[in-house]
């Protein structure tokens, strides 16, 4: 790099003008190069370490011994009476379920490690419980102040993940935990 410097100097005091021009856009050219590749590498990386819901659960739910539910469509009109006797405007359009606890270690932990990873800019998350041998993380959808879909991460020995998907409202969630309070 030194010799490219005294030659474009060499060449500004005496030498070729053409020379000198090509030689400063050689060098500015190979600096805005490198720097476009280091941000490039560097946005990169952000994306690996971050994963989506949708990723997770896709690339789990055709694992080795994973217990795998789900119930959507028609099978949805299973949960009418349940919404019918919990709550007006309570309805739950698809339930998918994915269970670990018969995969392997390297299974289970593979998960952990990603679902750690989770960042999906369309979740809120709801809440966040560390335990000695367990995480829990409940996340949101929440679209127009109604809650799409809730999700439900456990993590640990054995590791669960649950997605509801339907429409209700934040106020529906708190009546159903205050019915399974109070007992009835």
């Amino acid at each position: 790099m030194s010799q490219i410097r005294y030659r474009v100097v060499f060449s500004v005091t005496g030498g070729e003008f053409p020379y000198c021009i090509h030689l400063t856009f050689k060098i500015m050219n190979r600096r805005l190069l490198i720097t476009l590749l280091c941000g490039l590498f560097t946005f990169a990386l952000y994306s690996q370490s971050s994963i989506s819901l949708e990723q997770l659960y896709r690339k789990f739910a055709n694992a080795r011994n994973v217990e795998k539910v789900s119930l959507g469509g028609l099978k949805a009109l299973l949960f009418k009476p349940l919404s019918a006797k919990y709550g007006n405007g309570f309805s739950i359009s698809g339930i998918h379920v994915l269970e670990l606890d018969g995969c392997s270690n390297e299974v289970k932990q593979q998960f952990n490690s990603m679902a750690e990873k989770l960042r999906d800019d369309k979740y809120e998350v709801l809440l966040k419980a560390n335990e000695q041998d367990e995480k829990t993380r409940i996340l949101a959808r929440i679209e127009k102040e109604e809650i799409r879909e809730l999700v439900i991460l456990s993590l640990g020995d054995e590791p669960v993940l649950v997605r509801i998907k339907g429409k209700f409202k934040p106020e529906h969630i708190q009546q159903l935990v205050n019915v399974d309070n109070n007992g009835q």
